[in-house]
C-alpha cells in the first residue's frame, strides 16, 4: 500500500513538474473585460502589460457644466442627480454611471408644467445630459443601450459624444452647429 502511494506521488510530482503548455490570451479582450479602454493599457514587446490610471483625470458632471458656462454656452437650470433623484434609477448601481447631470439649453423649448398631473418629481430641464462612468466597459454598454433605443424610437434621438469616461447627450432640437459648440468644449476636457 505504501509503495502504491509513493509511486502515485512520484507520478503526480513528475506530471506536475513538466513544462506547462502555453495558453493564448487575447489581451484586448481581457482588458475590455476588466473595463479598460485601449488607451489605458500598453502591451510591451515581452508580453507584459502596463496599465495607466485615469482616476486623477476623471471628468465630473460639475466639470463639464462649469466648462460649458465658462465657454458662454446658454446653460440654464442644472440638476445634478443623486442615487435618490436619478429618474432612471441607475446612478451608482453596479455597471451603471457614477455621476449624472441634466441641464437646460435656453435655445431648446422647455416642457410646460402640467398642473393636472400631480408628481413629486421635478420637471427635467431639456438641453443635455452628462453621465460619467467608472470604466469604459460600463460607458460602452450604456452607449449601446441608448443607440438601441434610438433605433426603436427615432423621435428620442440625441447627439451623443464620448470623452474619457463621460457621455454627453444633447437634444436633437439643437442645430448641428449648436451641438458642435458643446462638442468642442466637451472634447477639450
Amino acid at each position: 500500500m505504501l509503495k502504491r502511494f509513493a509511486v502515485l506521488m512520484i507520478v503526480c510530482a513528475i506530471s506536475g513538474c513538466s513544462d506547462p503548455k502555453p495558453v493564448d490570451i487575447d489581451i484586448d479582450e481581457a482588458a475590455a473585460d476588466a473595463g479598460l479602454a485601449p488607451d489605458e493599457y500598453k502591451v510591451n514587446d515581452d508580453g507584459s502589460v502596463n496599465v495607466s490610471s485615469k482616476v486623477d483625470t476623471a471628468i465630473t458632471p460639475d466639470d463639464v457644466i462649469a466648462a460649458f458656462k465658462s465657454a458662454g454656452l446658454p446653460i440654464g437650470e442644472v440638476l445634478i442627480q443623486t442615487a435618490d433623484t436619478d429618474p432612471n434609477n441607475k446612478l451608482g448601481r453596479p455597471g451603471e454611471y457614477i455621476g449624472s447631470a441634466q441641464f437646460e439649453d435656453s435655445r431648446v423649448k422647455q416642457l410646460e408644467p402640467m398642473p393636472e398631473i400631480e408628481t413629486d418629481e421635478p420637471d427635467l430641464p431639456l438641453g443635455g445630459i452628462i453621465e460619467v462612468f467608472d470604466n469604459d466597459k460600463d460607458l460602452q454598454s450604456r452607449k449601446q443601450y441608448i443607440e438601441q433605443v434610438y433605433e426603436m424610437m427615432p423621435a428620442a434621438k440625441q447627439y451623443m459624444y464620448v470623452n474619457n469616461l463621460a457621455l454627453l447627450r444633447l437634444e436633437y432640437e439643437l442645430t448641428p452647429d449648436q451641438a458642435k459648440e458643446y462638442e468642442e468644449v466637451f472634447m477639450s476636457l
